[in-house]
C-alpha cells in the first residue's frame, strides 16, 4: 500500500489559532497532528502548484483541483489519515497512535478502549504498563520576533512593538520520554514525493517521502466518500461542518452539511461518562499563496468516536465538502 510519510525534522509549530502577543493573558492553541490543509499545502510546493485565485477559500479550493489532477486522484482522496507512529516501526500497529482529543495519542493497540454496546469509554489507566502505549503532547510556548530589513543588503532588524507567541510540540511518553514522530497517510497519487519542505508554522521543516508498505491495519482507514460499512469508527481528523444557512442556531441536515449521518455521532470517549459531542471552531490556516488567514468552520475534534448503524453509500457533497474530504479531513479509522 503507497503511504506519505511526513518525518518532522525539528518540532513542529502547529498552531489552532491566530499569531497573539506576548501579553500574559495570551494563550496558544496547538494540536499535536498536522491540519489536512498544511498537508496539501506542503504537496502543494513539493508540486509546484501555485493557485491563481486572491481569495483564500477560492485558492484553497483551485489547490485541492490541482492536485487532483496532479496525482490522478478526481473521485478518490488523496490522502486519508493521520496515524502518528514511532520512528522506524510504522508497520507495527502498536507503535501508531489515533489522538483522542483533547487527551493525547492512543495506541492502535486500544489498550484504552472499552466498548460496551453502543458507548465508548477511555481508560488510560489500562496503558500504564506499557509507557509506549500513550503519547502525551506538551506544546512549549516560544516568543518570536518579526524582523525587516532597512534596505537592500543592510541586516535585517527587529519591527518595534512585533513580538508574538507562538507553540511548539513536543512527544513524550507516560514516563517522560521524548519520542519523535512520524505522520503516515494512505496516499492516493501517481506521482511520488521525496522533499523537504516548510512544514507548518515558523518556517519549520519536515522530509515528505513516499513508500510502499505491507501494514493490514491502514486498510481501517477509511472516509466518507467511499461506502462506509457498519461498524464503529473514530475519527483521525477533523469532521467539518459546513453551514446552509446564515444565522444558524440549530444543527440538522436542513441547516449543516455532514459528510456523516448525525445520529452516527457518538462523541468523544471519556473515562467515567458517557461520550460528549464537542463542536469546535477550527480555522483552516494560513494560506502563503494569498498571505492571508483562511476562515473559521465548525468540525467536530479527532477522536470523535462514530457509530454507522447499516452499510452507507457514498453521497452527494457540495465542492467545499468534497474538497475537504479529498484532503484528510473526516478520516475514519475502523474499530469494529
Amino acid at each position: 500500500m503507497k503511504i506519505l510519510e511526513i518525518k518532522p525534522l525539528e518540532p513542529l509549530s502547529l498552531s489552532l489559532s491566530p499569531i497573539g502577543g506576548i501579553d500574559i493573558f495570551t494563550v496558544t492553541h496547538s494540536t499535536p497532528i498536522p491540519l489536512p490543509t498544511t498537508v496539501a499545502g506542503a504537496l502543494g510546493a513539493s508540486m509546484n502548484v501555485k493557485p491563481l485565485s486572491s481569495d483564500p477559500i477560492d485558492s484553497l479550493i483551485e489547490l485541492i483541483r490541482e492536485l487532483g489532477k496532479i496525482c490522478g486522484a478526481v473521485e478518490d482522496p488523496i490522502v486519508l489519515g493521520p496515524l502518528t507512529c514511532l520512528e522506524k516501526q510504522i508497520t507495527d500497529a502498536s507503535k501508531c497512535y489515533t489522538y483522542i482529543y483533547p487527551k493525547g495519542l492512543v495506541s492502535l493497540s486500544l489498550c484504552s478502549i472499552d466498548i460496551r454496546g453502543k458507548i465508548v469509554y477511555l481508560n488510560l489507566d489500562k496503558c500504564k504498563g506499557d509507557e509506549e502505549r500513550y503519547i502525551d503532547f506538551t506544546p512549549l510556548t516560544m516568543v518570536g520576533v518579526s524582523l525587516q530589513r532597512t534596505g537592500p543588503g543592510e541586516d535585517k532588524t527587529v519591527r518595534y512593538g512585533y513580538m508574538y507567541r507562538y507553540p511548539l510540540t513536543i512527544y513524550r511518553t507516560s514516563s517522560g520520554k521524548v519520542v519523535n514522530p512520524v505522520y503516515i497517510y494512505r496516499f492516493n497519487c501517481g506521482k511520488d514525493v521525496n522533499t523537504i519542505t516548510r512544514f507548518g508554522g515558523e518556517s519549520r521543516v519536515a522530509k515528505l517521502v513516499t513508500r510502499d508498505v505491507e501494514a493490514d491495519y491502514l486498510k481501517n482507514i477509511r472516509t466518507p466518500l467511499k461506502k462506509l460499512e457498519k461498524g464503529l469508527y473514530i475519527s483521525l481528523s477533523p469532521i467539518p461542518m459546513i453551514p446552509l444557512k446564515s444565522n444558524v442556531t440549530r444543527l440538522n441536515p436542513e441547516t449543516v452539511e455532514l459528510p456523516i449521518p448525525m445520529n452516527s455521532v457518538i462523541g468523544i470517549p471519556q473515562k467515567d461518562s458517557p461520550p460528549k459531542i464537542k463542536i469546535d471552531r477550527l480555522g483552516l490556516g494560513f494560506s502563503e499563496v494569498v498571505e492571508r488567514r483562511r476562515p473559521e468552520i465548525l468540525a467536530l475534534p479527532p477522536g470523535t468516536a462514530i457509530m454507522i448503524e447499516e452499510d452507507r453509500a457514498s453521497t452527494t457533497f457540495s465542492d467545499l465538502m468534497k474538497g475537504l474530504l479529498s484532503i484528510g479531513f473526516a478520516s475514519l479509522y475502523k474499530l469494529g
